[in-house]
């Protein structure tokens, strides 16, 4: 996909009214030379949510939320920046250049027209047989999901019969040779024709948040039936990778979860489709899946862009526990807050969690008084490191267990961008297993080297920070990265004032080098970065590298967001330390005064 000019990014920012555009899902009214209303983006009885039509951009002071119409349009429909792009550029009359597109583009466009369609045309043929065949709805009330969990997951049914979905594929006229490709059907090399892959199923379309179906994920109801090979058949399969379908990239639920994701601030991230389905029903219509494999770095950052946070809650079993550490290990790297639903009843050993009998979510949901239940697990959900520092570890018996726990959270900390905050977390860690320092200060060395060659985090997608170190206290490469933004683009700077940034320069040559240039006319960042900075940290600022970024507004606004809730996790880690030394020492009035510090903190957070 081709950038967008910045001229023309200019011009839809300029002609775009950034109060119609937030008027359309926020009720605002004039307050002064600002609009103000409740914020979309988190519960509040009271407005803290403020619009500048001069500045066309918009601030929560509650959830710190902040951006351009573009990243308001991206947050509040969980829209690409593109989308978002073309979105309001219709809305302002501005023409988005088109480029030409060549054959092979356009045939491969035409092409994911009809892979739309055709599995538009297989999922009405499954709602359709699902009706038909007792097989199919049998195992729905096996389930215990109904017509309308039924409905809003369009699930359905594949029959037993070998050609039932390809003869009513070649009667509506669909490509064939497409619908191998999504693999609805296959080939019969010896007698010709095709052969339905989706039989004896309780068939799952997945869907996109545009609406279009790009796959399917599917359960064998009764006994396995042999494939033309001979060989029974998996539990589930899925479609196969195609140009519409990535499994990596997609998320089970999405579509049908899009509107809790944004009203409730989290996503509910469980193993199963049916756990999906089922935690839906019971009104958790914020939960979401993987599609039958490890989470992924995309899946993470989807969720980033439209929730706050991810609460996750996998089965209770070993494979959960793995699966929960993936998890963490995802959102640490990719800067997204993450805490973990904890089941109640304790088991000592083995490092599974907390669950005695491994219960999945589905099963949850059916059990006496579960949605209560799970309604409290998910808001009390600790966070991810507290997680492993005040459960895991506790669960931990055997020297090679706590061994394992230590190293599990060591894997987890070469995650985290900023060394600062890996040091006051490792410290945290430290305290709370009751453990030297320097145990877990080992253990993150090895990590560290073993994750030498690993992928960077996520963050403004620039090249790894030059080495900054020299005899004076190193400079944050995060905190250089914003003043780089501001050298390359000066016409952020009223924006960077609005946001807050000299609050979040730890540093005091920062400080002193970001006041000087906005209190003195004319001065840029460009010409005192030389003479106030070390000469590698002056590179970093004067690099360009985001001169041609196609949104600096938008990148400047994440990064300012980011730093800002790192240094919420901050206070939190130290807060936490203290509370376990405290609780160590037997200091009680301590301990309930930072116990109480503590939840204060929290609710400001969220």
């Amino acid at each position: 996909m081709a950038l967008i000019p910045d001229e023309v990014l200019a011009e839809i920012r300029s002609r775009v009214d950034i109060v119609a555009v937030i008027g359309q899902h926020v009720q605002l009214r004039k307050v002064g030379r600002n609009w103000k209303g409740l914020c979309p983006f988190h519960g509040e009885k009271t407005p803290s949510f403020s619009v500048n039509s001069d500045k066309g951009y918009f601030n929560c002071f509650g959830c710190q939320k902040k951006g351009d119409a573009f990243t308001f349009v991206m947050e509040i429909q969980g829209k690409t920046f593109h989308e978002a792009v073309e979105q309001l550029a219709a809305m302002a009359g501005v023409n988005i250049p088109i480029v030409e597109e060549n054959p092979a583009a356009r045939e491969a466009r035409s092409e994911r027209a009809k892979m739309f369609e055709i599995n538009r045309l297989a999922t009405a043929f499954f709602r359709e047989q699902l009706g038909k065949h007792p097989a199919g709805q049998a195992y729905l009330d096996k389930r215990k999901i109904g017509a309308e969990a039924s409905e809003r997951f369009q699930l359905g049914y594949g029959p037993s019969e070998w050609h039932a979905l390809a003869d009513f594929l070649i009667a509506s006229r669909a490509d064939m040779e497409i619908a191998v490709k999504l693999g609805l059907v296959g080939r019969q090399p010896a007698r010709g024709g095709f052969y339905d892959r989706f039989r004896d199923r309780l068939v799952c379309p997945i869907i996109v948040p545009g609406g279009e179906i790009v796959g399917f994920s599917a359960r064998l109801v009764g006994d396995s039936p042999p494939g033309p090979d001979g060989q029974t058949s998996a539990k589930y399969i899925n479609s196969p990778e195609s140009s519409v379908y990535k499994k990596s990239k997609l998320l089970f639920g999405l579509y049908q979860a899009r509107e809790a994701l944004r009203t409730k601030g989290r996503a509910v991230l469980v193993e199963g489709n049916f756990d999906v389905v089922s935690m839906h029903q019971a009104g958790f219509t914020e939960t979401i899946a993987p599609l039958g494999t490890a989470l992924t770095a995309e899946q993470v950052e989807q969720m980033r862009r439209l929730a706050d946070q991810i609460v996750v809650f996998y089965d209770g079993d070993r494979a959960g526990y793995q699966a929960t550490i993936n998890a963490l290990s995802l959102a640490f790297a990719a800067e997204v807050p993450i805490r973990i639903a904890t089941r109640p009843g304790r088991a000592g050993g083995g490092g599974a969690g907390t669950l005695r009998d491994g219960a999945d979510p589905d099963t949850m949901v059916h059990a006496a008084g579960g949605p209560e239940v799970l309604a409290e697990m998910l808001d009390r959900a600790r966070p991810g490191l507290e997680y492993l520092a005040y459960e895991v570890w506790v669960l931990a018996k055997t020297p090679e267990q706590k061994a394992r726990a230590v190293d599990d959270a060591a894997k987890l900390l070469v995650k985290v961008a900023s060394p600062t905050e890996r040091d006051l977390i490792a410290g945290t860690l430290a305290t709370a297993m009751q453990l030297d320092p320097g145990v877990v200060q080992r253990a993150l060395t090895r990590a560290r080297g073993s994750a030498a060659g690993s992928v960077a985090p996520r963050g403004s997608g620039a090249p790894t920070a030059p080495d900054i170190s020299v005899s004076q206290k190193p400079l944050i490469s995060e905190e250089l990265d914003l003043l780089a933004i501001l050298a390359d683009h000066p016409n952020l700077s009223n924006m960077a004032e609005n946001l807050g940034l000299v609050s979040l320069l730890t540093d005091e040559r920062l400080r002193d080098m970001y006041s000087a240039s906005q209190s003195t006319p004319g001065t840029t960042l460009a010409e005192l970065a030389p003479a106030r900075l070390p000469a590698p940290s002056a590179q970093h600022i004067l690099a360009g590298r985001f001169i041609t970024h196609p949104d600096p507004a938008h990148l400047l606004t994440s990064m300012i967001t980011s730093i800002r809730n790192r240094q919420s996790t901050f206070a939190q880690s130290e807060l936490l330390r203290r509370l376990a030394d405290a609780r160590r020492r037997g200091d009680t009035q301590l301990e309930r005064e930072l116990a109480n510090e503590v939840l204060k903190t929290r609710k400001q957070v969220d």
